[in-house]
């Protein structure tokens, strides 16, 4: 039997490595075609879209999209808006702004030098600056030209020993340039330059030194230079003509030193406020107010900036663009009357003038006036004289600056004192003789005037009333030339009291300095006396007005103001208040009535008794209640203490129409050391009645 056994059995294929290999790696392939297919899906699905969104993009945004392009290539500036006007009580304009022309530099990109040159030689040539002018070109400013136009003489003025010296140490460059500016003398200025060259120089140095923004190159063109610069744009690269405007003073002098300053845009911020102010949204060159009332008021007068970008053409050409209009600041309107100022102004120079060589020492002079009831400054002058030249300049400021000692006029704060802490009463009688302590020569009254009481004393001036007061407020044992002991505390106690009418502390005027006078630090018997009689602490004239208006109202000591409001003008020329000054009351002491009632008796009978020292008032159409004051100064030229008196002359008072009616004005005048006046020793009621006089024709009513 045979059997086949090759057909039965099946072929067997062995699979070597290779083929395995193979066989996975097409598996692989397959996996990363698949992937591949994927991920070229994606790419072509979201370029699809981005290219959709970039086709919206192109048709909807593009103008805005432009505006963002132009955007990155532009700058933005800005320009300080006009300040507010400053008017007195009657809208009479005090300060104001004047247009000015100006020729502006906005830098060109790439621009060459000798294409600055030949535009500074060209505006030196044509546009007139004063080069003498410190305002236009400082000391400074002629320093830094020199190095500019004479590069190697300045460079000479350091030996090459100092310069490796220098070179050796940190900042170099700044303190070579530093060495500089010490060694350029006025003399080697004036050897090198000449008008024609500063004039150039200045113009290229502040052409080169302006890389972004703007210059101004020259302030108040005339309309021929103005045309000039503007038919001649094509060579004037940058240069442009430009309006500004420039704060302007209805008199350059007269109550200057009230109203105040303001830097002008090369100046810009005072250095000492100069981060302060960036942080409120100043720039470097805003112009802000730096004393006065165009400091204390800056946040009212100051007015919203506007703005502008500066790009360029494609020749590298500025492009200026506004893109906000600013808003001048507000107008603020003081309690000043201008008409009554201008002639205390003018009668105050009179006498310094007419009496200037019969006085010595006699050089300046104050005069206020105010409402005892809201604080109102109606009239603050003040001037003084140059004594060898006769020249007269406006020292209004002085009312607040210049402390002065104020002889009798303080009477009427002794006797309030007196009242107040109780060593007087209504009637209290003292004999007028005088006073003497050991060691010291006696101190009497200007005559003898017998047994008086407080109405005789403010009437007649006394002294020894005076003395009386202060020997009891000190609790002094007084022997006649013996020793003078007394409580030290009494200088607190009388200082004090003052202070609550208005002498020796700071009245709250609304300026931003103020002067708050000298205290005398020994404290001996005979000062005590000399203080109540006003020869001993010093106080200034607004000072001396505020505590006239507290003996005017009875009491109260009111904070006083020269802002009435702040307003501005709609379209229609309409005013809109939007600020009103606030009668401020700073201290209350009317319950003293008994004592103010015995002062305002002693004021009315210095006027209307013949001897009163203020006789000189009774004639008027109205009722004066007031005080004189002589201040003895025996001060010499060296210092020393000499033998003639120079007093200071004071007055103080307040008028009303009846003598049952209330006080309309309040007022205080001072000369200081005055021998001889116009008419008698003392120049103060000559101004005050003169000027009270005027205002009663003006103001004065019935009703």
């Amino acid at each position: 039997m045979a059997f086949n056994f090759r057909n039965k059995i099946p072929k067997v294929r062995f699979y070597g490595a290779s083929e395995q290999e193979r066989e996975q790696k097409n598996l692989q392939d397959n996996i990363v075609s698949r992937r591949l297919i994927g991920l070229l899906c994606f790419v072509i699905a979201v370029t699809s879209v981005m290219a959709i969104r970039l086709g919206i993009i192109q048709f909807k945004q593009a103008d805005e999209l432009a505006v963002k392009l132009e955007q990155y290539g532009t700058t933005t500036y800005t320009s300080d808006a006009p300040r507010g006007e400053i008017v007195d009580r009657e809208y009479v304009k005090l300060v104001e702004n004047t247009s000015v022309i100006c020729a502006t530099y906005y830098a060109p990109k790439k621009i060459d030098n000798d294409v600055l040159k030949e535009s500074a030689a060209f505006l030196a040539k044509n546009i007139n600056i004063d080069v003498n002018d410190k305002k236009i070109i400082s000391d400074r400013a002629k320093k830094d030209y020199f190095i500019l136009a004479f590069k190697d003489v300045a460079d000479g003025l350091i030996s090459d020993k100092e310069k490796e010296e220098i070179k050796a140490q940190e900042n170099a460059d700044k303190r070579l340039y530093s060495l500089k500016l010490e060694r350029i003398t006025d003399e080697l200025i004036s050897q090198y330059m000449d008008e024609a060259t500063l004039k150039y120089t200045h113009f290229l140095y502040l052409m080169q030194n302006c890389t972004s923004g703007s210059s101004i190159l020259a302030e108040g063109l005339t309309d021929e230079e103005a045309s000039i610069i503007g038919e001649n744009a094509d060579i004037l690269p940058g240069v442009t003509v430009t309006t500004d405007w420039a704060r302007q003073y209805s008199n350059s002098t007269e109550f200057a030193s009230v109203l105040g300053k303001v830097t002008t845009k090369k100046q810009g911020l005072p250095v000492e406020l100069k981060n302060e102010l960036l942080a409120l949204g100043y720039q470097n060159d805003s112009r802000v107010g730096t004393s006065g009332l165009e400091e204390q008021y800056e946040d009212i007068l100051r007015g919203n900036d506007s703005t502008y970008t500066l790009n360029y053409d494609s020749s590298g050409n500025p492009i200026i663009t506004s893109t906000k209009a600013g808003t001048a600041g507000s107008n603020i309107r003081i309690s000043i009357d201008w008409e009554l100022q201008q002639l205390a102004n003018q009668k105050i120079e009179e006498e310094l003038k007419a009496c200037n060589s019969s006085n010595k020492y006699f050089n300046k002079m104050f005069f206020i006036l105010m409402d005892p009831y809201t604080g109102e400054i109606i009239v603050m002058a003040g001037k003084t004289i140059d004594k060898a030249t006769g020249e007269v300049s406006d020292y209004a400021s002085g009312n607040y600056l210049d402390a002065n000692k104020i002889g009798s006029t303080i009477k009427g704060g002794s006797i309030y004192t007196g009242f107040k802490e109780g060593v007087i009463g209504p009637n209290t009688c003292f004999v007028d003789e005088p006073i003497k302590i050991k060691g010291t020569k006696a101190k009497k009254s200007w005559k003898s005037f017998g047994t008086i009481n407080e109405v005789d004393a403010l009437a007649y001036s006394s002294n020894v009333y005076m003395f009386r007061i202060a020997m009891l407020l000190g609790g002094a044992n007084y022997v006649y030339d013996g020793p003078l002991k007394i409580n030290e505390e009494a200088f607190d106690t009388l200082r004090n009291d003052l202070g609550e009418l208005g002498l020796g502390v700071k009245t709250g005027l609304d300026v931003s300095n103020e002067a708050l006078g000298y205290r005398g630090k020994q404290r001996t018997g005979g000062l005590l006396l000399d203080a109540m009689i006003g020869q001993y602490d010093t106080y200034t004239n607004i000072q001396l007005a505020q505590y006239a208006c507290t003996l005017a109202n009875g009491g109260k000591r009111i904070q006083p103001h020269l802002l009435l409001d702040s307003y501005t003008t709609d379209e229609d020329g309409e005013i809109q208040v939007n600020y009103e000054a606030n009668t401020n009351v700073l201290d209350d002491v009317s319950n003293q009535a008994t004592a103010f009632s015995q002062i305002k008796q002693g004021m009315r009978a210095c006027v209307t008794r013949t001897e009163g020292t203020a006789h000189s008032w009774n004639s008027k159409p109205y009722v004066t209640y007031a005080k004189t004051g002589t201040a003895e100064d025996y001060t010499t030229d060296d210092g020393k203490t000499g033998t003639t008196d120079y007093p200071n002359h004071l007055q103080i008072g307040y008028v009303q129409t009846t003598e049952d009616s209330r006080p309309e004005v309040a007022f205080a005048c001072m000369s200081y050391r005055q021998t001889t006046a116009t008419s008698g020793s003392s120049s103060a009621p000559i101004v005050a009645q003169a000027v009270i006089d005027r205002y009663w024709e003006k103001y004065h009513s019935t009703n």
